[in-house]
């Protein structure tokens, strides 16, 4: 499209025209009606928001936003397809490339992830008896770092360079070698900023679900849909730390000129195993989540305790661990051997067994039952038989020689879209209708719901079910044409009015929501007569919710209360709470994270370090501005309290542990493989002891003098805890003037980051740990400077020192692995 303005010409795709005029139509009437209705102040309210509520109503509404913008991409890929050789509109060869990678990072990262994590926010602490989530204004960070990211992502489109190398961006066609421009770029900073918020939601959760349960509430006494997320949470943790280094050393191929996915030197099957070391996980990072709701759903609405509770637990434990050894089936075809692929195909095999548990045992649980057809169960009925169908499919792919013949073919996308959508979708709106109440206070139309369920299950199946068909036919995915005599037209054609049909069904559903909105019919705190703690409150919860706490004597604790004719028994011996608060400081957080990445994703460095440094600011303000000093003055919090609020702490910190040490076991791997390098120079060419030993006795002598420094707070020392303190700081400081000066050495000799793979992967490694220190000094320097300004009491001192000395030690014992596994096999 070509437009004349005086003498020169503005080119711009239609598609991205008709996106800026319906956004700009959108966000226009959108301002309008917020000023007519005087929304100002919700919106402020929801913005500076901590609570759990609250924050999982915004991640509901932007995972339903992003459904729709996902789903439109769905509508135009099937129009497309609809006929053989039909040019719909711009959406053919790069354009389509974009569009199937849009709609699939959207759809995982974008629609399933938030919605999920969403019903957990608003459900998770209701069911437990917590008022809260653990840490409050963590919760409001990974919101907002999750939404900055999904805006960041998104906008590429709107600039015309949307990521084009599919969902999984395999390498090396999601290097700048083959796909210039800053599309891919995108989808690195977007996923890995979205990525850091979901990591530090699962922290969270873990917290919460370990240390807030309401007294008597044991383990095996908690809902299905805690323990799912339990679970879910803990692999979280350890996926989504590799999918951050595979981004981490993808963005240094694509900004920095590495090699680590393409070149002479690179792997481009590593990117493949991070990816689904990741990616496979992932698959019950989603379909977890979804099975807990429906053994809520289904036992509630059996009107019967769930059928074998102890093995549905043990089930999803164990689905959780066999997540972690299946990876390798997504790569039968790249060769790996008959030994390894044999491997996996068992362990793919095998965890269709927990899974077959979890099945029997929901149709048990439906047996004999008095079973009500609510929405929400319909939902869990049809979701049965297509996750079943997406299992089997699952199975023949398990099988490496049939592998072979289905790879990346149509019948891969048939399969995949069964069991993600078929569980994970279908899950999601079952735990919507289910717990609208408590997230809105009000019931959503039980008949729009029903039209909603049968015209998205009908065109589930008629979109999807073709698909295995044309997959078989020999329809390779991610094309975006074919022709008449390749007899796939009437599969396509079927799987493009089912698409619709869904695509109608969510019409339905939004006029629900809408016509819910507007009615003034309020529920009780039990509309559905239910079994578990979170219908024992109002609907919706206020802020301040069980108090007096509750005490759980069974797995039903409130279905056991009714039949019994007696309430809930309770203590007023509980736990300190949650220490919530407003602010604006997460969004700031988030919005200064995203211009940083977005001159990162341009290489406007300059620009860059500007963002990065207002990120540490805000970061520092964050620590400065602790509400418990506010409430610990007007002595709210005992100290036995403030121990306990340690405890939390510790635990969430020791999890954040987890991952960074995960993070540096995929770099030690990385270093591992690409070392020594294909070319020139060798290690032993590159490093020298004397760097080395200077650089370690400066770091490692600087945990004794921070030992010191504890020694000295314990026993009212101050003098000799201000001198452990300030030989501390400056002792890591001479190990980075060390480090860069080790660096700045070998720059000089002309061994930079990307003269070979073996330099690449140590300079990722060891400028990730020195940036460890780096900003360990920093955080040093704020809890001192925190204490002599504001004067914080002391026990609050304690802790903040407390877990900085945690992380001081880690820094220095993952030196300690450097010089043993980097720089020793090479020097002696």
């Amino acid at each position: 499209m070509t437009i004349d303005l005086s003498n020169f010409n503005l080119y711009q795709n239609s598609d991205v025209i008709v996106a800026w005029v319906f956004s700009l139509i959108i966000g226009a009437g959108l301002f309008y009606y917020l000023t007519k209705k005087k929304k100002w102040g919700l919106i402020i309210d929801y913005i500076t928001t901590t609570n759990h509520r609250k924050i999982g109503i915004m991640y509901l509404l932007s995972g339903v936003i992003f459904f729709f913008r996902g789903g439109i991409d769905a509508l135009l890929i099937r129009t497309q397809l609809a006929a053989p050789q039909l040019d719909f509109w711009v959406f053919q060869q790069d354009k389509y490339n974009g569009l199937f990678t849009t709609h699939g990072t959207i759809m995982i990262f974008f629609v399933a992830m938030p919605l999920l994590i969403g019903l957990m926010n608003v459900v998770v602490p209701l069911q437990i008896g917590a008022k809260d989530l653990a840490f409050p204004i963590m919760n409001s960070v990974s919101f907002w770092l999750f939404f900055s990211g999904a805006v960041l992502f998104n906008v590429s489109f709107f600039l015309a360079s949307p990521a084009n190398a599919g969902w999984t961006a395999y390498t090396p066609l999601s290097t700048d070698t083959f796909t210039a421009g800053p599309g891919n770029s995108f989808y690195i900073f977007g996923i890995q900023l979205s990525g850091i918020g979901t990591m530090l939601t699962a922290i969270n959760m873990l917290i919460t679900i370990i240390r807030f349960r309401a007294p008597g509430m044991k383990w095996f006494r908690m809902p299905l849909f805690a323990w799912s997320t339990l679970i879910t949470s803990v692999l979280i943790v350890i996926a989504f730390s590799a999918l951050s280094v595979a981004l981490y050393l993808l963005m240094f191929d694509r900004l920095f000129d590495t090699s680590f996915f393409g070149g002479d030197q690179g792997n481009p099957v590593y990117w493949q195993h991070l990816f689904w070391i990741f990616g496979h996980p992932e698959v019950y990072v989603l379909a977890i989540p979804a099975f807990g709701i429906f053994s809520d759903v289904i036992s509630n609405f059996s009107k019967k305790i769930i059928f074998g509770y102890s093995s549905m637990v043990l089930s999803i434990i164990l689905i959780g661990f066999l997540g972690f050894m299946v990876w390798v089936h997504h790569m039968f075809t790249v060769g790996l051997g008959p030994f390894v692929n044999t491997f996996f195909a068992i362990s793919t095999m095998m965890i269709a067994i927990p899974t077959g548990i979890k099945v029997f045992n929901w149709l048990f649980t439906i047996k004999g039952g008095r079973i009500q057809l609510t929405v929400p169960m319909l939902f869990a009925i049809g979701f049965i038989p297509s996750f079943v169908m997406g299992g089997v499919t699952g199975v023949m792919l398990s099988i490496p020689a049939a592998d072979f013949q289905f790879h990346d073919s149509y019948f891969v996308v048939g399969h995949f879209h069964y069991t993600i959508l078929g569980a994970t979708v279908l899950g999601i709106f079952a735990g919507i209708y289910y717990w609208y109440p408590k997230i809105i206070g009000k019931q959503l139309h039980e008949g729009l719901g029903k039209w909603h369920f049968w015209l998205f299950i009908i065109g589930f199946h008629l979109t999807f079910l073709p698909m295995h068909f044309s997959g078989l036919q020999g329809m390779p995915r991610r094309v975006y044409t074919y022709l008449p005599e390749d007899g796939v037209f009437l599969f396509n054609a079927i799987s493009t009015i089912g698409a619709f049909m869904m695509g109608i069904a969510m019409l339905f559903f939004a006029w629900n929501i809408y016509r819910t909105h507007r009615s003034e019919q309020h529920v009780t705190a039990d509309p559905w007569d239910g079994r578990t703690l979170e219908w024992t409150v109002p609907s919706p919860p206020p802020e301040d919710i069980f108090t007096p706490a509750p005490v759980v004597e069974s797995l039903d604790p409130l279905w056991n209360a009714k039949e019994n004719k007696q309430s809930i028994t309770t203590t007023s011996n509980s736990r300190p709470d949650p220490v919530s608060t407003t602010s604006f400081l997460p969004v700031i957080l988030a919005v200064i994270l995203f211009l940083f990445c977005f001159t990162m994703i341009y290489k406007w460095f300059i620009a860059s370090i500007f963002f990065g440094l207002a990120a540490l600011v805000t970061l520092i303000f964050f620590s400065w501005q602790d509400k418990r000093i506010e409430i610990y003055q007007k002595k709210n919090l005992k100290k036995e309290d403030l121990r306990t609020l340690l405890k939390d702490k510790r635990l969430g910190f020791f999890w954040y542990l987890v991952i960074d040490a995960t993070m540096f076991i995929i770099l030690f791997a990385t270093y591992f493989l690409f070392t020594p390098g294909g070319n020139d120079p060798h290690p032993s060419e590159v490093f020298e002891a004397r760097s080395l030993i200077i650089a370690s006795i400066f770091l490692l002598t600087s945990s004794l003098t921070l030992y010191i420094s504890e020694k000295g707070m314990a026993t009212n020392n101050y003098k000799k805890f201000n001198i452990g303190i300030l030989l501390t700081f400056i002792l890591g400081l001479l190990f980075i003037g060390s480090s860069v000066h080790e660096f700045y050495k070998y720059w000089q000799e002309g061994y930079t980051i990307s003269t070979n793979v073996f330099l690449s992967s140590f300079y990722v490694l060891v400028g990730y740990h020195a940036a460890h220190v780096l900003f360990g000094l920093g955080w040093i320097c704020q809890v001192y400077f925190q204490r002599k300004v504001k004067k914080i009491p002391d026990f609050l001192y304690y802790e903040k020192h407390t877990i900085f000395q945690y992380y001081w030690h880690f820094v220095d014992v993952i030196w300690i692995l450097i010089i043993v596994i980097v720089y020793l096999p090479y020097l002696l």
